[in-house]
C-alpha cells in the first residue's frame, strides 16, 4: 500500500507560539509602553518579537523591528487573534516580546546602591501585594514620582507579565527587590538612616500631621487589600499613619494609597529642593 504524501507546507499559516520555557529563563511581555521600555533599557534581553499589522508602522515599533532584523532576532507580523493566544490576554496592544528575565537584585546589593545621606530617597515595601494590576500600578506611580525601589515581601510577589503591562514601563526603571527576610531588611534600612512609615486606615495620625511630614529618607510600608500589613511589620515601623478622607469608605486602593504618599514625598523633598526635573 503506497504511503501517504507528506503535507504541503502552508505559507499563510501563522507562526506557532513559542514552546513553554522554564519559568526562570524567559517570559512573554505585552503592551506597547512595556515592550518599548524593554527595547529602550535592555534590548539585548529580547529573544523574539510579535506585532500586529496595525501596530507595525508605529515609530517605536518600526525601530524595534529594524533592530531585530539587524541583530538577527526573529520577529513575526501576526493577526490579533494570534497575539491573544500568545499573551493569553485581550490587552496585548498589538505587540508581544519574548524576553529573558532579568536577574532579581539581592537586597544587600540594592541597599549598597542607594544614594548616601542626606540625599532624599523613598522606598516602597509591599507585603503580599500579589494582584498584578495593583503591583503594576504601584510600579508606574513609583517611576513617575522617583521612588528608588520596590521591596516585595511575601510568597510569589515578583512581577508577572500582567504587572509589567500595567506598569507601562515603570518596572524597567524602578527595581523590584524580593525580601526573603523582611524584618531583617527593615532593621538594615533603619540602621542606614531610613524612617519606616507604615500605613493603616486605623492609625490615629494623618501622615501630614507628623512632625515634618514624610521624612527625606523613608520606607513606605503597605499591605495587601483586605488584610493590610502583618502585625510584625506594623510593629517594626517608626510611625503608623493614616491617609485622611471623608470616612465614607474604610480605605482606598493600595495603588492609590501609594500614589498619594509618593506624590507628597515628591512635593516635599524633590520639587521643594529643585530636583523635580
Amino acid at each position: 500500500m503506497p504511503s501517504s504524501p507528506a503535507p504541503t507546507p502552508n505559507p499563510k499559516r501563522p507562526p506557532r507560539a513559542p514552546r513553554p520555557l522554564p519559568e526562570a529563563a524567559e517570559q512573554k511581555l505585552c503592551g506597547l509602553n512595556a515592550c518599548l521600555a524593554v527595547f529602550h533599557h535592555r534590548r539585548d534581553a529580547i529573544v523574539r518579537a510579535y506585532v500586529s499589522e496595525a501596530r507595525r508602522p508605529a515609530a517605536g515599533v518600526a525601530a524595534l523591528l529594524r533592530w531585530c532584523a539587524k541583530s538577527r532576532r526573529a520577529y513575526h507580523v501576526v493577526p490579533d487573534a494570534d497575539l491573544e493566544r500568545l499573551t493569553q490576554s485581550a490587552h496585548h496592544e498589538g505587540i508581544c516580546l519574548l524576553v529573558r528575565r532579568p536577574p532579581a537584585p539581592s537586597f544587600p546589593d540594592f541597599l549598597a546602591s542607594l544614594p548616601a545621606t542626606p540625599a532624599p530617597c523613598c522606598l516602597l515595601l509591599l507585603e503580599n501585594v500579589g494582584n498584578p494590576h495593583n503591583l503594576g500600578a504601584i510600579a508606574r506611580n513609583a517611576a513617575h514620582f522617583g521612588a528608588a525601589g520596590i521591596l516585595l515581601a511575601g510568597p510569589g510577589a515578583m512581577p508577572s507579565p500582567a504587572a509589567y503591562r500595567t506598569a507601562e514601563g515603570g518596572l524597567e526603571t524602578v527595581p523590584a527587590v524580593p525580601l526573603p527576610e523582611p524584618l531583617r531588611a527593615l532593621r538594615a534600612l533603619h540602621a542606614a538612616g531610613f524612617t519606616l512609615v507604615a500605613t493603616s486606615s486605623h492609625a490615629a495620625a494623618p501622615f501630614q500631621a507628623t512632625a515634618g511630614g514624610l521624612p527625606p529618607r523613608c520606607v513606605l510600608l503597605l499591605g495587601a487589600e483586605g488584610e493590610g500589613l502583618s502585625p510584625a511589620l506594623a510593629a517594626a515601623a517608626d510611625r503608623n499613619v493614616a491617609i485622611p478622607g471623608t470616612g465614607a469608605v474604610e480605605s482606598i486602593n493600595v495603588a492609590c494609597a501609594a500614589a498619594v504618599l509618593l506624590a507628597e514625598f515628591w512635593r516635599r523633598h524633590r520639587l521643594a529642593a529643585g530636583t523635580g526635573a
